[in-house]
């Protein structure tokens, strides 16, 4: 299988004989963090707390959102809000996660992400026209539900091969290889499946039992000290 060196002496190998990348160096992102609560309200105009001088009193926020989100499933998250004046509310949202839509009618927010990553610092706040009040800041972090490696039956498969690593993106060489992951779906913007291999020398694998039909597949490299490679070039095979 043909071995290209590109950038900075960085050597990729391939899927099926097109493009693989190499290992980062530096580690996937980690979890989400947040919580439920509510924070106290402030001045719509300004960043200090509000006044009651005028007698308007402040909305009030609180939910608890989930961290955590899966490739390909649905997120929903709508806090509940209130105002004793019976003020129209309206919301407004800091670091929407790309995946997601918001309502600044609701404050729903909500979408279905097609790819792993992390958002953070993600605010939901709540205004009476007066002043506003916010939820704490929060990060959401998606994955992709994994399966361990199902048994050989004979069945429908796609064979899979791909060039081993050797080096890290930065031409060191590359010590802690610990496997793969494979990830497949039926859309190449959404590979909602995954296989882990736990095995660096491996380098072939047939995905068996699928059902009739187009499917698209991807993987990327795993070193026990937690990184990933960037996902590699994504083929398509149709299984009949």
């Amino acid at each position: 299988m043909h071995v290209s060196t590109i950038g900075k002496g960085l050597r990729r190998g391939g899927l099926l004989a097109l493009a693989m990348t190499t290992i980062m160096t530096a580690g996937c992102g980690g979890g989400g963090g947040g919580g439920g609560g509510s924070a106290s309200a402030t001045d719509a105009n300004n960043s200090g707390p509000s006044s009651s001088a005028s007698g308007n009193s402040a909305p009030t926020i609180s939910a608890s959102p989930a961290t955590q989100a899966t490739v390909g499933a649905a997120y929903s998250l709508t806090p509940e809000a209130s105002d004793a004046d019976g003020d129209t509310l309206a919301f407004s949202i800091q670091n929407r996660p790309t995946w997601a839509q918001f309502s600044t009618a609701t404050g729903r927010l909500s979408g279905t992400p097609t790819s792993v990553g992390e958002t953070a610092g993600i605010v939901i706040s709540v205004s009476d026209g007066t002043t506003n009040a916010a939820l704490p800041s929060f990060s959401i972090t998606v994955a992709v539900t994994t399966t361990t490696p199902p048994a050989t039956s004979g069945g429908r498969g796609v064979a899979l091969s791909w060039d081993v690593p050797t080096q890290t993106d930065d031409g060191a060489t590359l010590n802690d290889l610990s496997g793969y992951r494979i990830h497949y779906g039926a859309s190449s913007n959404a590979l909602v499946k995954a296989i882990e291999l736990s095995s660096s020398g491996l380098n072939s694998f047939t995905v068996q039992d699928l059902p009739a039909g187009t499917y698209y597949f991807a993987v990327r490299a795993l070193t026990a000290s937690g990184a990933e490679s960037k996902l590699s070039n994504v083929i398509t095979r149709t299984v009949s």
